[in-house]
């Protein structure tokens, strides 16, 4: 009888033997590489087109005083003065500056308009700001990672009467997919009792 008992031991020494040796070249194949378990913040940019229609205003009680060459100058008219000299005064007019700009997000609209009663000179000029880049943030989930390890555990417990249940043992996971464990109890030292354990994932 006494040699079946030695027998188990040795059995169970062997059986944590191996557990250890495996989970040992398991740790020496993994990849060195960290997967880390926060999510992966993506940046994607895009260029979107945006299309809107709009009014443009034309200020026409705000203005600017300048001096338009009259038609006999000789003289280009659209070349205005802002002032003149008293010499001046035969060869040029009173005219009017009318200039505005319109600014959204979308677009400038830049007006220039010079008149003395007639239209002399007319500019309409405009510079896009589309397409606009759009800068979106996704985040990306990644799957969780189970590894494997050998673990090393300890149990306590009683009842109302006696609270000497005391437990030593070792267990595996294997990337949490399963598992085997051995725990040996010592709460009577004259009689230990050996138990193995297998499990696998229920959820």
């Amino acid at each position: 009888m006494k040699t079946i008992k030695i027998s188990k031991d040795r059995i169970l020494l062997v059986v944590i033997i191996i557990l250890v040796w495996y989970t040992t070249l398991l740790k020496a194949c993994e990849s060195d590489i960290n997967i880390s378990p926060e999510p992966t913040v993506t940046i994607v940019r895009d260029t979107v087109w945006q299309t809107k229609i709009d009014t443009l205003h034309i200020k026409t009680t705000t203005f600017e005083h300048v001096y338009i060459p009259i038609e006999n100058s000789h003289l280009d008219r659209k070349d205005f003065k802002k002032e003149i000299t008293l010499e001046e005064t035969t060869q040029f007019a009173a005219g009017k500056l009318y200039k505005d700009t319109l600014s959204t997000d979308d677009i400038d609209i830049f007006t220039y308009n010079l008149v003395d009663g007639t239209l002399i000179d007319s500019k309409f000029s405009y510079q896009l700001k589309v397409p606009r880049e759009i800068t979106i943030t996704k985040t990306i989930e990644h799957p969780k990672t189970y590894r494997s390890g050998l673990y090393v555990f300890g149990e306590i417990g009683g009842n109302n009467q006696k609270f000497d249940n005391l437990s030593l043992g070792l267990q595996y996971q294997n990337k949490g997919k399963w598992f085997a464990s051995y725990r040996i109890n010592l709460n009577q030292i004259e009689a230990i009792t050996h138990n193995i354990g297998v499990g696998v994932r229920f959820w």
